[in-house]
């Protein structure tokens, strides 16, 4: 496990008192918040679930809800399990884009999932076959550029693409949270191993110049959201229900 990793956020391991981290954890922690405030239906899916913090959360909020988080790295479904449990709450080791259910979920719960797979629009479809008759999917994305800064990022989405992606599947928008985190530029071209760095994001900048040097027009797209943004990251949550 990568304690100061930019993919994955592990709670108990982040400084307490360390205010960049603290910041990334609490502007996920409000997507949660967010989604946890809508959750219908009996049966509650959190695609995608990582460690289980906010899986937890969710079964934490609503105790009469069962919830099933599902996430496809064995080592955070065996974090999860050892360090969030509750009476109502199960994990599932399995890929997003293949994970099959007898039972159809009311609520599909997908915090920052999307951008990451090879095919958001077989992921998308899954979802649509994972629900249950008037389910609802909770998901978010960022609406910056991101693949310059986060080599595990797939897909950049605007609100438009990432609305588009579920009207596929007859699911519109019904409402938005959207969240600005500011950058972080302390540390940015350090050269520490990751169980040296003081914050998630530092180092980041080395990563950021080769990507210019592979892809140079993507700088287009960077200097557009910077003049559009500010120096930001955005992120869009959104409720999504059937159009019929």
């Amino acid at each position: 496990m990568t304690l100061h990793s930019i993919e994955r956020i592990y709670p108990m391991d982040l400084d307490p008192h360390n205010p960049a981290d603290q910041a990334t954890l609490a502007i996920h922690v409000q997507r949660y918040e967010f989604a946890s405030s809508l959750l219908s239906g009996q049966q509650i899916l959190d695609m995608a679930c990582g460690c289980g913090y906010g899986t937890a959360l969710l079964a934490e909020q609503n105790p009469d809800k069962t919830v099933t988080g599902v996430d496809i790295d064995p080592d955070a479904i065996a974090y999860a399990q050892a360090h969030y449990h509750l009476p109502n709450l199960t994990y599932v080791c399995a890929n997003a884009e293949t994970f099959a259910s007898e039972r159809g979920f009311d609520t599909i719960v997908s915090l920052e999932t999307i951008e990451h797979l090879p095919s958001p629009t077989r992921l998308v479809a899954n979802y649509s076959r994972l629900l249950a008759s008037g389910g609802q999917v909770i998901a978010s994305v960022p609406i910056t550029p991101t693949l310059d800064g986060n080599p595990h990022h797939l897909h950049d989405f605007s609100k438009g693409s990432f609305a588009r992606l579920f009207q596929r599947e007859g699911l519109r928008s019904v409402k938005e949270f959207e969240q600005i985190q500011w950058w972080q530029f302390k540390g940015l071209f350090s050269k520490k191993p990751d169980h040296q760095k003081q914050h998630r994001s530092e180092g980041v900048g080395h990563a950021v110049l080769q990507y210019y040097r592979r892809h140079p027009f993507y700088l287009l797209a960077r200097v557009g959201s910077m003049l559009r943004y500010g120096f930001s990251n955005r992120y869009l949550t959104c409720q999504f229900k059937a159009t019929n």
